[in-house]
């Protein structure tokens, strides 16, 4: 009877090492697996979205003025914030894709009235391709939540096309801004390390859905840069942009 219980015992004791081993390794898969999946999602969709997303550079008084794009439409229709390109002294735009590719575009602002006018968006349209079979971006239909993480791809700097990490740290936040007078305009908030030169890039979701278009960051004064705080940034909806492109009868 002795012998039997003793036997029980080292059984007992050799499942439960056998039931902790296996947790361990469990749970090292699992870190494993989840490390490597959040890597090709952000891998898939800037592979997914690169190719509608464009730098944006144009002359004006003072020099050159630079920032980013999304691709709108199949003809070859880009929309960005209207503070990149409103200084143009030629009223058109230089466009480069990330393979390389280089367009030239013309400035389109004659939607900019009324409810339009306070929204810092403006469309350009790509002129000299005679192949018109760019990619446009997919829209975003759900509003984004706390916490969701995307990518933000654009020209920072004027370094040509990069891409970030980004996370919601704020879905809906009213703000004043200024391109003429003073606007209340709705932003999402982002923690992505936003500089001049991602203007009018895309925030784009896990799914690779444009959910918005990065236009401004954190500062005090925006003409002095005075007191920037980075990893605050804010992008337009996917709703504004929607409303906004629609008036030139573009339906994302």
């Amino acid at each position: 009877m002795k012998k039997k219980s003793i036997i029980i015992l080292i059984a007992l004791i050799l499942v439960v090492i056998c039931v902790t081993a296996s947790g361990c390794f469990t749970k090292k898969v699992t870190e494993d697996v989840t490390l490597t999946s959040a890597n090709f999602i952000f891998e898939k969709v800037v592979g997914e979205v690169i190719d509608s997303t464009v730098t944006i550079s144009c002359t004006t008084s003072s020099g050159t003025s630079g920032g980013a794009g999304v691709v709108v439409s199949a003809d070859g229709y880009v929309l960005t914030n209207n503070h990149v390109v409103k200084d143009s002294t030629t009223k058109t735009a230089d466009i480069r894709f990330a393979n390389g590719e280089y367009c030239q575009a013309i400035i389109l602002s004659e939607k900019n009235t009324g409810n339009l006018a306070s929204l810092d968006l403006t469309l350009l349209k790509i002129t000299d391709r005679i192949k018109n079979d760019f990619k446009p971006v997919k829209l975003k239909d759900e509003d984004v939540k706390w916490g969701e993480y995307g990518v933000i791809i654009g020209n920072p700097k004027q370094l040509g096309t990069l891409c970030a990490h980004a996370m919601v740290s704020n879905p809906k936040r009213l703000m004043q801004h200024s391109i003429k007078t003073i606007h209340s305009t709705e932003f999402i908030t982002l923690d992505a390390p936003v500089n001049p030169g991602n203007s009018g890039g895309g925030f784009f979701d896990a799914s690779g859905k444009l959910a918005g278009i990065v236009t401004l960051r954190q500062y005090d004064n925006s003409n002095s840069n005075q007191n920037v705080t980075f990893g605050i940034a804010y992008a337009m909806p996917a709703s504004t942009v929607k409303d906004y492109v629609k008036a030139y009868g573009i339906n994302l």
